[in-house]
């Protein structure tokens, strides 16, 4: 599977998204087995939830994870794809804005609240997420998130 616009295939994301973890926070998302495969099925199958966007003018989610799409009550080939900003209610956009502009200046932050809300219209609030800035995308750098608590 190769998510529309990067050019890179699900476990080339995977790797980005790890690596850049690795790089900017200092320690592993997942134990790195060294096989490209196994971790982006890891990655995949992790308990918390993962997603990135890319780093286009209007961000589009390029990875998420089952727990994403689980917890956004959505199938994988409908998170992936969709502006990264319908995440989050209208009324919430501009507080996530912020927040990611704020990341992107640092390299990655954490501890981050905010709601967002799921395709059947079901609100949560996520708490002590991570956000960071992922490296090796062909758009630029994008972001990601992981968290296991809402």
């Amino acid at each position: 599977m190769t998510p529309e616009g990067t050019g890179l295939s699900t476990p080339e994301i995977a790797r980005c998204i790890l690596d850049s973890y690795a790089s900017r926070l200092g320690t592993s998302l997942l134990a790195d087995t060294g096989d490209l495969e196994a971790d982006a099925r890891n990655l995949m199958e992790l308990d918390a939830v993962v997603l990135s966007h890319d780093g286009a003018a209007d961000p589009r989610f390029v990875y998420a994870n089952q727990a994403a799409a689980s917890l956004w009550r959505m199938p994988l080939e409908e998170l992936v794809g969709m502006p990264s900003r319908l995440s989050a209610p209208p009324e919430q956009r501009q507080g996530r804005s912020q927040m990611l502009s704020e990341a992107a200046r640092a390299g990655f932050l954490s501890g981050y609240e905010g709601e967002r809300v799921a395709k059947d219209g079901t609100r949560f609030l996520i708490r002590n997420a991570t956000l960071w800035t992922v490296d090796g995308y062909p758009t630029g750098p994008g972001q990601a998130v992981v968290f296991t608590d809402w």
